[in-house]
């Protein structure tokens, strides 16, 4: 095991790259089950018949998602999971699904059923679960807050550039007053 590299960025890594104690892992040699979602074949049964719940539009909806995941994302993801990092660039690429504020109707917002929210997101978690992660605070807990809670003002002011992730949302939660 190597020395602790310093400077920005080496925090906690050994000379090979590797977190500190632990050698450097390659995810494609280490994890080959991590195979990109792209290298899957199709599912060749439906054992729950769940393809026969989807209306048109959610199974219109699901082929599109997936297809761009498979192409835009999958692609990139191994050498992400590799640095441990997230693609922050890809985040374009995640504005073409068109599924920023799922739910939400109006302000650029999809209003998505939950049916095809779910079916979506699940698509996207099944190339990568990071971006599928991102996609859900994004859309379910910032914009669905401002949506919910939110003036006609800061609605008007943050879901648009929010739909089209020209702003990235986060939420957070403070429950110092419930410990007093």
């Amino acid at each position: 095991m190597g020395s602790l590299r310093g400077g920005s960025g080496g925090e906690g890594r050994n000379e090979d790259g590797g977190k500190v104690g632990l050698p450097a892992l390659e995810v494609a040699l280490a994890f080959p089950q991590a195979t990109p979602a792209s290298l899957f074949p199709p599912a060749v049964s439906d054992y729950y018949q769940l393809d026969d719940l989807l209306t048109n539009e959610e199974k219109a909806l699901r082929k599109k998602v997936r297809a761009i995941s498979e192409k835009e994302i999958a692609p990139i993801m191994t050498e992400y999971w590799e640095k441990a990092e997230f693609p922050f660039h890809a985040i374009p690429k995640l504005a073409t699904l068109g599924l920023a504020g799922s739910t939400t109707k109006g302000y650029g917002c999809p209003g998505l059923s939950l049916t095809a929210s779910a079916v979506s997101i699940a698509e996207v978690a099944r190339v990568d679960a990071s971006c599928s992660t991102f996609i859900l605070v994004h859309s379910s807990l910032a914009m669905s807050t401002i949506a919910l809670c939110g003036s006609e003002a800061q609605k008007q002011k943050y879901l648009p550039s929010l739909a089209q992730f020209k702003t990235v949302g986060c939420w957070g939660f403070n429950r110092a007053r419930l410990w007093k």
